[in-house]
Formats: C-alpha cells, sequence, structure tokens
C-alpha cells in the first residue's frame, strides 16, 4: 500500500512541477511575443525614416545639380536660346503645312 501512496505522491509533485513549468513557459512565450511585436514596430519605423531620408537624398542631389549664379545664368541664356530654335522650327513646320 506504501508503494501506491509513494507512488500517487509522486505523480502529484511531477504534475505541479509540470504545471510550474508550463506556466513559465507561457510567461516566457509572451514575453517573447511582445518583444517580436516591439521589433516589428522598431523595423517599421525604421524602413519609414530610411524612405524619408532617401528622397532627402534624391532633393539634395537635385538641388545640388541645379546651377547657381554664372553658371545659371548661362544655362537660362542656353535654354532661352534653344526655345527660340524650338519655336522657329514649329513657325517653319506650320507655314509649310498650310
Amino acid at each position: 500500500m506504501e508503494d501506491l501512496s509513494d507512488l500517487v505522491k509522486g505523480l502529484n509533485i511531477k504534475s505541479r512541477q509540470l504545471a510550474l513549468r508550463h506556466e513559465t513557459l507561457k510567461n516566457d512565450f509572451d514575453k517573447l511575443q511582445k518583444k517580436q511585436t516591439e521589433a516589428e514596430s522598431s523595423l517599421t519605423q525604421q524602413k519609414q525614416t530610411i524612405l524619408e531620408l532617401e528622397k532627402q537624398i534624391q532633393i539634395l542631389t537635385i538641388a545640388k545639380s541645379i546651377p547657381t549664379g554664372k553658371e545659371a545664368s548661362i544655362a537660362k541664356k542656353k535654354i532661352n536660346e534653344l526655345l527660340r530654335e524650338l519655336d522657329t522650327c514649329i513657325d517653319l513646320l506650320n507655314s509649310k503645312t498650310i
């Protein structure tokens, strides 16, 4: 009879240990899920920051490519010349079609 009583006590102890282990693992799992959620949120934020920085880089690159000072006036003159030539070509095409 003592053997049976000892066996029941042993099963009782092991079931309590198993329940404690289950609770510990459940808490660990919840913590890991929370960390994963935070990491995903951080990753999303970092991706957004990268996109914004890439846009700023594009804007700065374009801004640097725009000539300033003397170069700007030379570029404007060249553009005006090209526009006059284009207008002349359009006038010639219009006069030939009439």
